[in-house]
Order: C-alpha cells, then structure tokens, then sequence
C-alpha cells in the first residue's frame, strides 16, 4: 500500500510539473479538504470558493474534488495524510509558508477575498480604532482560525480576552445572548448564517470598523507533488 501511494504520489508530481500533456479526457484527479463556512463553502462542499478553485483547476487540467470536514481535521489531512494534496479556502500565514521557512503549507495565489471584522449587538456596539480599545472586551473566536496578525498575537499574550468555539454559528449566538461583548467573523459568512437565524437577523450587525480582508488561498501540502500541483494552479490563473 505504501509502495503504492509513493507510485501515484511519483506520478501526480511529473504530471504536474508539465512532464504529461493533460487533457479533459485523461485529467488528474485531486483531493482537497475543505471546511463548512458559507457561502464560499457550503455543507456538501458548493459554494463560491470551490465553484472557483474547481475551475481554475480545471484550467489546468485537473479534476479536483473537495469533502468537507471540521476545519482542524481538514487543516491536519492536508498537511498529513497523503490522500490529500491541500485545504481550502486559507487565510496566509508566514509562520505556516513553507516557501518563507515554516513547514505547513505552500501557499497558492489569492482566489478570492474575505473582509474580518466584528458581529456585535445592535444594542450594544462596540467602538475601537487600535487593537489596544479591544482589551476590556470578551471577543469570541474560532478554534483553528486565524483572524489578523496582531489581534492573534495579542489574543496569545493574554492582553485580548477571548472564547473559543468550533463553529461561527455558535459566537453569533453567544453575542446576541450578551455572553461576549463581540466575535470575529467574515462578513459574508455572517450575513448568509443570519438568513438561516432569522430570529437574531435583527438584533446583530456588523461593526463598521474592518479587522482585515483576507486572500483565500489553497494551503498545498508541503511536498515535491503539493508543490507541483501548487505551481501548476498558479500558473493557470
């Protein structure tokens, strides 16, 4: 089994570093690992982010398909099992880029974009313009995700509060229950997890003030074939 894995792993690496012609009717065929989070990602693995990076890899010649996980598990399939050759849609991390001496990922072009910032209560708002108005607050997060580098890096040395949860539906209805002054979350995710609850429509809203907007990226697994798929996919932008 081993043997043949590094065969089909051999392969996928020469095909994609141009080493085979591809065609539609003999593609290569991918794994990628994804997370639930519409509308870029929705449960059986539609959505914005995969309806474009399928294309692009398509215009590559490869057939990538994509199954849907909690984001840890996604994050270390990716990285650990070599089934998978990446995980979708990430934010970028140098810590993580293998290119810049991390050891995670190799990081894709940017196919997209994710504007972060705060859900709070309408009742209640929050005001801040630095990091530093954020430390008398109890913000909610997510486990696993990163949100902007300082905010992180603040959240690690306890000057930020924060609570963790596994999932962005779960910080939406903590703040509007008042149990945290606030939570990041995507925009986007936000609104369209709102039209699925609708009895806290109206009492959140979405700070005015950004945290960051965010690339998506793929997060390719740190190896000669995750590199070449990584490569190839760049180029067919």
């Amino acid at each position: 089994m081993y043997l043949e894995k590094k065969v089909r792993r051999l392969a996928l690496a020469i095909a994609c570093s141009g080493g085979l012609v591809a065609s539609s009717a003999a593609a290569e065929a991918v794994k990628l690992t994804t997370l639930e989070w519409p509308p870029y990602v929705n449960a059986d693995g539609s959505g914005t982010s995969t309806d474009r990076v399928v294309d692009i890899m398509r215009s590559a010649g490869v057939e990538a398909t994509a199954q849907v996980f909690p984001w840890n598990r996604a994050v270390k399939l990716a990285q650990s099992d070599p089934a998978w050759l990446g995980v979708y849609p990430e934010y970028y991390s140098e810590a993580d880029d293998a290119d810049k001496g991390g050891e995670r990922c190799l990081y894709s072009k940017s196919f997209g974009v994710s504007p972060v910032g705060f859900v709070q209560r309408v009742d209640a708002p929050i005001s801040w313009s630095d990091h530093s108005d954020l430390t008398s607050l109890t913000i909610g997060v997510v486990s696993g995700y990163l949100n902007e580098e300082r905010f992180d890096a603040m959240v690690a040395s306890g000057e930020i509060k924060t609570e963790e949860v596994t999932a962005d539906d779960a910080n939406l209805k903590k703040v509007a229950a008042g149990r945290i002054d606030a939570a990041v979350i995507d925009r986007m995710v936000m609104e369209q997890l709102l039209k699925d609850m609708p009895n806290l429509a109206g009492q959140l809203e979405f700070n005015s003030v950004t945290l960051a907007e965010h690339g998506l990226h793929i997060c390719f697994e740190n190896s000669d074939a995750g590199r070449a798929l990584r490569d190839r996919f760049n180029a067919a932008f």
